[in-house]
């Protein structure tokens, strides 16, 4: 059985979600995989000293390991420092990177495939000349026994009669919880019984129309409880938010990102907004249309199934371990 280290430094969030679940599926596929949290010991900055030490960790951490597979950029260059070429990993782009210095890319470039999640990614990376550039689109799998909308509005408190609109994000200016907030205070004078609700990843942030959830909120509970997910993310390479929402059949409006529309069909299975002003437009039509919410919601269960498969998704990364395993 091949074994595999995922290396995960962001122990919250999408793309700890997405590894976790991946991780589960294939161990399914005779794949085993440990995730190891390293938020603790790989730092956002680099140097000779700092990468120096990260290196030997990572050396330490992969013995008896087939594949290393780090999620994430910083998790990448540390990678690269470790292994450069003289050990099989491979890194997953979750999101599209914050630069494209030759630094990061000639260390991404000795892996033996970046794994994108998403075309633009791809693109992106493809035009700053990295090499072994392979589109996985994640998938997620909605837990079984669910309770209904109605269920969890009761069990948080919730009016059964309220236009819930929801938000789930890091608190960091790219998450764009700042806009949610401010698209909240405008639907407000608008829209009876409206309420926004913010489920944060990390501290948590200072808003002045939302509600702030407790963290520990199970998000597929948060989610099912909505009426409209917003996606207000200003970078982003996929959403995992909207992709969870999407399979639960809710309606979604995301900002008009290149890999945002990647997730759906505008105006079929997802709406998109360029900014503050045009989402408060969208969501305002989109809250006074309840038939349109749902017929919406329900396209984009159906492209979920399809597009957001974990299985799917599952099958495609143990191909490429078996090959990179394989080849090495």
């Amino acid at each position: 059985m091949i074994r595999a280290l995922f290396v995960l430094r962001q122990p919250a969030g999408g793309t700890a979600f997405f590894a976790r679940q991946l991780a589960e599926a294939l161990e399914e596929l005779d794949i085993e995989v440990v995730v190891d949290e390293v938020s603790d010991w790989i730092p956002d900055k680099t140097g000779w000293q700092v990468d120096r030490g990260v290196s030997k960790k990572l050396r330490d951490a992969a013995k008896g390991f087939d594949i290393i597979m780090p999620f994430g950029y910083r998790a990448a260059w540390a990678c690269g420092e470790a292994f450069y070429l003289k050990k099989p990993w491979a890194y997953v782009a979750y999101d599209t990177p914050r630069t494209t210095h030759q630094q990061l890319i000639d260390r991404l470039s000795s892996a033996r495939a970046g794994i994108c999640c998403s075309r633009t990614t791809k693109r992106v990376l493809d035009e700053a000349d990295a090499v072994n550039l392979e589109v996985v689109i994640p998938g997620l799998k909605v837990p079984q026994g669910l309770p209904t909308k109605q269920a969890v509005r009761a069990d948080l408190g919730l009016r059964d009669d309220a236009r819930i609109v929801a938000c789930m994000g890091r608190t960091v200016g790219d998450s764009g919880l700042d806009a949610f907030d401010e698209i909240i205070g405008m639907l407000k004078e608008e829209v009876p019984r409206l309420e926004g609700l913010v489920l944060p990843i990390g501290r948590e942030p200072k808003l002045q129309h939302s509600r702030v959830m407790p963290k520990t909120l199970d998000p597929w509970h948060f989610l099912q409880a909505a009426d409209l997910v917003i996606v207000p993310a200003r970078r982003a390479g996929f959403s995992m938010s909207g992709a969870m929402a999407m399979s639960l059949g809710k309606a979604v409006l995301a900002r008009q990102l290149p890999s945002l529309r990647e997730l759906g069909v505008p105006d079929v299975s997802m709406e998109f907004f360029e900014g503050e002003d045009d989402a408060y437009y969208r969501a305002m039509d989109m809250l006074s249309a309840p038939v349109y919410l749902e017929t919406l919601g329900a396209a984009a269960k159906t492209r979920a199934e399809d597009y957001l498969s974990l299985d799917r998704c599952a099958r495609e990364f143990r191909d490429l371990i078996r090959d990179i395993v394989t080849k090495s």
